[in-house]
């Protein structure tokens, strides 16, 4: 009894996760990752209770475990060993008496402490997810819970656009002479805002797929049709060029990957409705882009061929790139680039001005901040988890997998891909909220290795577990 209470409660304050760290700014502030952390400890510590108390041992792939704790151990050691703090008031890094100061360590102890925490609950989140996605009950309540704050982030997003509001509606105006910030629905920055919906869309899409295939309620099919409506306008008045491109790609990957199969299971008179309708959600799109200033983002478009060759983010990869030797195999330690990145930029003669928190391009941030040792590490985690989707949806998906498995997992690894891509010039990786969801990602993809008919079974006993459980 005690070991289900333990199991639904952590699963469900996961979710809580899932909703709060988008809704909180993108979990961008100091008090929204604070909170955002404590809701995630509390998920996994129920989740630990539940292990202890039914005695039962989660199965993860070798190699992932493996991956997590030389993450969490290569991060630890800079932060243990670390050589130094910054002090931002006097712009210098005041030495530590380390460990062993021969060897590797963070360049400032305060911010990969800080770091490193966050990164051990993610860490943690992967192996939660690994374990609730053997869970075809567990698995279909976290698509949900993806499409549904999915489209309240984009339906609020959309608001701001048609009212023409000059920030987060919650939030002062800024000054007059700052004119209109570059924010999105509840990021401060757009490009985070098209990230986050980039990465949740193509589940959006798979419930309208799944709600097709399926022919559940029309009240549901509307609503996840709605949704999906929603999330797609929601990326289309966003003025992140890049989200927009990232997201053409996305819908051109899921058309290869559904189309054909959809188009042949549809007969004559299905095909019309399905024409139809794909020509009213055009006309609603449309609607949308009037009524939300759609004229924004297509008058970045016109500008971007001039703005590209002097866009400081090419200086700042220049500055960056000369200081990966001072790196090493280690690198200056877990988010420390912000404090590294002054000092090289002063003395480059690429110099940038501004304040640079991130490099907007985040695998060459993370060669700085991890060396070649850790970058290799967390290349293999994301990466792998891709690869490990692929094969096994190719492997067993056909003979093995319920249908929604099969419509989930490719949609999970075009929302990787995608923000793959969009990291390479921006900097998806470093945002809380986008790091919660590309965990969730990779669990259920480094879950997907396990999904077995006998899996299956053992997950639908412990649906009814469940079920029976609640009703006595």
């Amino acid at each position: 009894m005690i070991s289900h209470i333990c199991r639904a409660a952590s699963r469900w304050i996961f979710f809580a996760a899932l909703v709060y760290a988008p809704w909180a700014y993108g979990a961008t502030t100091s008090t929204s990752i604070q909170i955002t952390n404590w809701i995630l400890l509390a998920a996994l510590v129920l989740w630990a209770v539940e292990l202890l108390v039914s005695r039962r041992t989660p199965r993860f792939p070798q190699l992932l475990f493996f991956l997590v704790v030389a993450s969490v151990c290569v991060g630890g050691w800079m932060v243990f060993n670390a050589k130094s703090i910054y002090d931002p008031d006097f712009f210098v890094f005041v030495p530590l008496r380390n460990f062993a100061s021969p060897l590797a360590g963070s360049i400032d102890y305060t911010i990969s402490a800080a770091w490193i925490v966050r990164g051990t609950l993610l860490l943690g989140t992967i192996l939660f997810v690994v374990d609730l996605s053997q869970s075809n009950r567990w698995l279909l309540r976290l698509w949900y819970v993806i499409g549904l704050v999915a489209g309240s982030i984009a339906f609020l997003g959309l608001l701001q656009k048609a009212t023409g509001a000059q920030m987060i509606f919650w939030q002062p105006p800024p000054p007059p002479q700052f004119g209109v910030s570059t924010f999105f629905a509840t990021y401060y920055y757009h490009g985070n805002a098209g990230a986050f919906l980039n990465l949740a869309w193509p589940l959006s899409a798979g419930l309208v797929i799944r709600a097709f295939s399926k022919r559940p309620h029309p009240a549901m099919r509307a609503v996840w049709i709605s949704l999906f409506i929603l999330t797609i306008a929601g990326v289309l008045a966003n003025t992140s060029r890049m989200a927009q491109l990232v997201a053409v790609v996305l819908l051109l990957a899921i058309c290869l990957q559904f189309g054909p199969a959809l188009v042949r299971k549809l007969s004559g008179t299905e095909k019309s409705v399905a024409l139809a309708g794909a020509l009213a959600i055009l006309l609603a799109l449309v609607a949308l882009a009037q009524a939300t200033h759609l004229d924004q983002p297509l008058t970045r478009w016109q500008a971007e061929s001039q703005r590209i060759p002097t866009d400081a983010r090419w200086q700042a990869c220049h500055v960056a790139l000369a200081a990966l030797p001072h790196a090493g195999l280690f690198g200056f330690g877990p988010g420390t680039f912000r404090v590294v990145f002054p000092t090289y930029n002063i003395g480059s003669v690429n110099q940038v001005p501004g304040t640079w928190r991130f490099l907007h391009e985040d695998y060459l941030q993370t060669l700085m901040e991890w060396g070649w040792m850790g970058s290799t590490v967390w290349a293999v985690l994301f990466f792998g988890a891709i690869t490990i989707g692929i094969r096994s949806y190719n492997k067993h998906a056909r003979r093995d997998w319920t249908p929604r498995r099969r419509v989930l997992q490719p949609l999970v690894i075009i929302a990787l891909v995608g923000v793959a891509l969009h990291a390479l010039i921006d900097f998806p990786f470093q945002i809380e909220s986008i790091q919660l969801y590309v965990a969730t990602y990779l669990g259920v993809c480094w879950g997907s290795s396990l999904w077995r008919q006998k899996s299956e079974v053992r997950s639908r006993r412990s649906d009814m577990s469940d079920i029976s459980i609640t009703l006595h």
